[in-house]
């Protein structure tokens, strides 16, 4: 393998894994939120 294509270490991807998962749950309770809102006709 060359030195381009390795893989980058456990801790970056580890970092970046839960980087991503907290966006992901963010963008989750936003979108629940916003659900909520239009199920009970709220407006803001």
């Amino acid at each position: 393998m060359k030195n381009k294509d390795k893989l980058p270490n456990r801790e970056d991807l580890d970092q970046a894994f839960h980087y991503l998962h907290d966006q992901i749950n963010r963008i989750s309770v936003i979108e629940e939120v916003e659900m909520m809102k239009e199920d009970e006709g709220y407006k803001e």
